[in-house]
Parts: structure tokens; C-alpha cells; sequence
């Protein structure tokens, strides 16, 4: 028969489960269901230490809340031994963690037929849990176990929630940025606000961008390292990456050493058109912690928006440097067309045409008809070595030196020798100058001249044969002149053509890169005899360019052309 005390007691437990049934399953709030249940079944048992171990996968489970246990052991995973839906005496075999720490009975945590949990409790040895004790417990956690399922469901939804809600912020800041960025045309500006980014938004401070070419740039960290593992870390980096990962690639143990020294945590690459072209490198967080896959994800993201916005600035830069050199190399080729001479003298009984096609750099080439006040003219042509502002000041300077030598009338041979010295004094040895000239007396139609290792001029004589004009000295600038330069001359008559011409003739490309020659042209100004001067230049400057049709010149082309009349 039942005692009135023990159906008093019995009421009561009942009264309590009820009460508490409506507390746990009125919240969602997982930590209040774990600390009400926690409290109660100590209470209740009579214990001081308890945990509530909630499955994490299948046999591994995770310390979501406890009572007089340290605080080391929460959160921290435990792998148990078995999985059952009875009560479990926890031994050293069963779970050295548990045991350790005192906790010796696992009560299961049931929802659906499935162990979500456990209840685990501290049972003091001569004080054991009693048939209507563990009745209780077991009773409360089934209680439990639905609020348990639904406080997980909804802290996990806050989980999916927050992320999302992080997401989102993620994608407004990525969205400003990309406005921000495209209007920034300085890399010092786009690079600052990517450091400001990645100061806030992720908390790191320490990075240092590694360029696969061009200068890489550092913040706060050594280069020393970083700049000697490029190429490994090129090799390596396709994703976003941990440096935690690289430890077990054997080798790639030298690169995890270095990176470790400089207190590198994660690695992002930097693409242009799906290219690894850079590494990011990322120093720990300021406020502590790893690096999550959500923060490399937004990091890849920020970092490339950046570093093509960079790519962009340079390619943008590169333009206006570009259009700045175009602009100045037409100014110059503009005062080397000056240099040139405008209008032929006219010299009494002979035919004069000339002509420069420059290609598209400023040049070498020089030519002049300069008139003597001895009634003689100076016909002069000649090619500086290489192209662009160098080779046309060195030309300029040749134009300037020989108008200052031709008033003294001095010896072509001694006059070339200055010319030869002043530029082998003021030149570097790479450069050097293809020259000849002559001075022409129309009274008596002779033609004397220097050739410092020009292409030799034709003199197409009025019978059909040539000769080539080759008599002088080595190139002008190449060394100081030792051996005097040898005067030639020749002696024209009525009917004879003299063509001179620079090496942009000869050395003219057609389409599969092969030179017209100077053959080619013997052979094509043999065919042109009995032509006025202005004709054979105009026919020799067609023939050039329709040999070259479709490949682009490469050299500036000058020719010059007097006849006997």
C-alpha cells in the first residue's frame, strides 16, 4: 500500500516535470534548455560536477555545456567508445577524458529513436543514484530531448542566418569597392585602400603582396623570404590556402619553414584571366583566431578586385607613357625632318633629287647638298647605328659638325678624320656612323669623295655599266682614326647617274623577312638608264615599296640621285 508521503513525493516530481516541461519547450534558446536541464538533474542527483555531451558526428561528440568541470573541457571534442540508448558507466576504457574529470555515468539524450546526446554526472561512490533518482533523470532529459532538437535546429538557422547577414555585408562591401576601385588610376591609392579593407573587414594588418613580375610590395613583412620562394609559392598557390595545409607536402618544407618564420597563416592567389599572377600572403588576425573558409572566400575576392584594379592602373599609366613618348618622338622626328634640307640648290648642269621616308621611330638617317664658296657642293649621306632619340641626336650632331667643317675647305680625307675623332671622344662604342660624302665641281664635272663604311654608291655610266664608290676608312666612331682616310674620285660625263642610298634600301623586308639586297638593286638601276634624276629616285623608292607591300618598315629609307646633264 502507498504511503501518504511517498504519493505527496511522487505529486511533487510530477508537479516538477511538468513545470519544467513548459520551461524548456517555451524557449529555442539551446544554452538556457542546457543550463535549466543541467541545473535540475544535479539538483535532483545530488551531484556537483555534470556535462551535456551533444553528437557532433558518429561516435565523436562535443562538451556544449558543464558544471564544476574546468573550463578547458568545453567545446573540446570527445571520441567515445560506444554508442548506446542506455545508461553508461564511464571507465578509463570507455573515456579517459570523462573518467579524468570525474564524470562516471552517461545518461542518453533521445530524440526520434536517435542518441543526440548525453547527460553525464559525477556519481559519488557511497552516495549511488537511486532506482527513483534515475527514473527522474531519465524521464526529465526525454523531456529534454525535443527542446535539445529544437534549440539545435534554431542555433543553427542563427548559425546559417549570421553567415548569411555576413554574406550579404560581404557582397555590399565587395559591390563599393568595385566602384571605389574602378574609378582609382594610382596603385599607391588602390593598394592603401585594400590595406584599410583588410584591416577591417578581416582584422589583419600584416600582408605582402608577391608579384610574379613587376615589383612586389610589402607590408610589414620581410621580403627576404618571400622574394626568394616566388616561384614555389607560384607553383603551389592555385586556391586559397592555409599555411597549416602545407605542412605534411614534404617538398615543400623549406617554403612552410619560411612562411612560419614570418608568421604567414594563409596564402591567396592573385589570377588575370584564370593566370596565377601573384600571392597574397596574410599575417595572423589581430584579434586572434584562424582564418575561416568564409574569410578566405572574401579575401580571394577583395584581393583580386584589387590586384586587377592595379593591373588596370598599370596598363593605364603604361598608355599615357606611351602617348607621351609617341607625342615626343614626332616632335623629334618633326626637327630631324628639319635638319634635312627643304630645297635643292640648283648646280648647273647636273640633275639633283632626294628623299627620306622615315619609319615610324625617329631615325639616323642624314643627307644635305650643301653649296661651297668655292662654287663646289657638298653632297652628303649617311646612317647612324640604331634608332630613336639617341641615334637621331647623334645624327643631328653629325648635321651640325659637318656645316661647321665645309666653310674651311678642308680635305674630305682630313675633314673626316675630325669628324671620325669628335665622335669616337663623345659616343659610347656601341654606337657608330655609316658615311659618305663628295664634293662635286660642275665645271669640270669630277667628283671627289670619303666612304666611311657606307653602302658604296652606283655611278651608272651612260653606256649601261656601273662602278661602286668605295674608297675611304673605317666606320665613323669606332675607334680613333690612325690610318688617314682615302680620297677617291671619279669623272663624270654627260648621260652618267650617281645613286646613293642608305641601307633601309638594300635592307628592305618583304613579307617572310628577306632582305631586297643590294644585287637586286644593281640590277633594277642598270634598267633605269637614260631616266631624268627625279625618275629613277621616284621609280627606285616604288620598287622599295613594293617589295616590302604588307610587312612594315623597319629602317628609314633615304636616296639621292644626280646626273650629268
Amino acid at each position: 500500500m502507498t504511503t501518504p508521503s511517498h504519493t505527496s513525493r511522487s505529486e511533487s516530481e510530477l508537479v516538477a516535470l511538468f513545470e519544467f516541461s513548459q520551461v524548456v519547450n517555451s524557449s529555442l534558446d539551446l544554452s538556457f534548455i542546457l543550463d535549466t536541464m543541467l541545473l535540475t538533474l544535479m539538483g535532483k542527483l545530488l551531484t556537483t560536477k555534470g556535462v551535456v555531451l551533444l553528437r557532433k558526428e558518429h561516435k565523436t561528440f562535443f562538451t556544449a555545456n558543464g558544471k564544476g568541470i574546468p573550463k578547458s573541457l568545453l567545446d573540446k571534442e570527445i571520441e567515445l567508445v560506444r554508442v548506446g540508448k542506455k545508461t553508461i558507466h564511464v571507465d578509463k576504457e570507455f573515456s579517459e577524458i570523462l573518467s579524468s574529470h570525474g564524470i562516471n555515468i552517461l545518461f542518453p539524450i533521445i530524440s526520434q529513436d536517435q542518441v543526440i546526446g548525453y547527460f553525464g554526472a559525477a556519481e559519488h561512490p557511497q552516495r549511488k543514484i537511486s532506482k527513483e533518482q534515475n527514473i527522474f533523470a531519465e524521464t526529465l532529459i526525454s523531456l529534454s530531448a525535443t527542446a535539445i532538437e529544437k534549440g539545435l535546429s534554431f542555433s543553427e538557422v542563427k548559425k546559417v542566418n549570421r553567415s548569411l547577414d555576413e554574406k550579404i555585408q560581404q557582397l555590399k562591401t565587395l559591390f563599393e569597392l568595385a566602384k571605389e576601385f574602378g574609378g582609382i588610376l594610382n596603385p599607391e591609392i588602390v593598394v592603401k585602400l585594400f590595406s584599410l579593407t583588410l584591416m577591417g573587414q578581416v582584422g589583419t594588418s600584416r600582408y605582402a603582396i608577391c608579384l610574379k613580375e613587376g615589383k612586389s610590395h610589402y607590408s610589414k613583412i620581410s621580403g627576404e623570404y618571400l622574394e626568394s620562394d616566388k616561384q614555389t609559392m607560384f607553383r603551389l598557390v592555385s586556391i586559397p590556402m592555409l599555411v597549416s595545409e602545407i605542412s605534411e607536402k614534404k617538398k615543400y618544407k623549406t617554403l612552410y619553414e619560411h612562411l612560419v618564420k614570418e608568421k604567414i597563416a594563409a596564402l591567396i592567389p592573385l589570377q588575370m584571366q584564370n593566370e596565377v599572377k601573384g600571392v597574397l600572403c596574410l599575417g595572423d588576425k589581430l584579434r586572434g583566431g584562424g582564418y575561416t573558409e568564409s574569410d578566405l572566400e572574401f579575401i580571394f575576392s577583395l584581393s583580386n578586385l584589387a590586384f586587377v584594379s592595379l593591373e588596370n592602373a598599370r596598363l593605364f599609366n603604361e598608355e599615357l607613357e606611351k602617348k607621351k613618348m609617341e607625342s615626343e618622338l614626332m616632335i623629334a622626328r618633326e626637327i630631324q625632318q628639319g635638319l634635312l634640307p627643304q630645297i635643292l640648290p640648283i648646280i648647273n648642269g647636273f640633275e639633283i633629287a632626294a628623299e627620306n621616308i622615315s619609319s615610324k621611330q625617329v631615325g639616323g638617317d642624314y643627307y644635305d647638298v650643301i653649296p661651297s664658296d668655292n662654287g663646289k657642293f657638298i653632297i652628303t649621306i649617311a646612317d647612324v647605328s640604331g634608332k630613336g632619340t639617341p641615334a637621331s641626336l647623334l645624327m643631328a650632331n653629325v648635321q651640325a659638325t659637318v656645316h661647321a667643317l665645309v666653310p674651311f675647305q678642308l680635305a674630305l680625307s682630313v675633314a673626316t678624320a675630325r669628324i671620325n675623332d669628335l665622335i669616337f671622344r663623345n659616343t659610347s662604342s656601341d654606337k657608330f656612323i655609316t658615311f659618305f660624302w663628295g664634293s662635286l665641281d660642275p665645271q669640270t664635272k669630277n667628283f671627289q669623295y670619303v666612304n666611311a663604311g657606307h653602302n658604296p654608291p652606283f655611278v651608272l655610266r651612260r653606256d649601261g655599266t656601273i662602278e661602286r664608290l668605295s674608297d675611304g676608312g673605317l666606320i665613323l666612331g669606332v675607334m680613333k682614326t690612325i690610318m688617314p682616310y682615302q680620297e677617291g674620285s671619279v669623272q663624270l660625263n654627260s648621260g652618267d647617274s650617281v645613286v646613293l642610298f642608305t641601307d633601309g634600301v638594300s635592307e628592305a623586308m618583304d613579307t617572310n623577312g628577306v632582305d631586297y639586297t643590294e644585287e637586286r638593286l644593281e640590277t633594277f638601276v642598270k634598267g633605269l638608264n637614260g631616266t631624268p634624276a627625279s625618275t629613277m629616285l621616284s621609280e627606285i623608292k616604288n620598287e622599295i615599296q613594293r617589295y616590302s607591300s604588307g610587312a612594315a618598315q623597319s629602317d628609314d629609307i633615304t636616296l639621292i640621285v644626280f646626273k650629268a646633264i
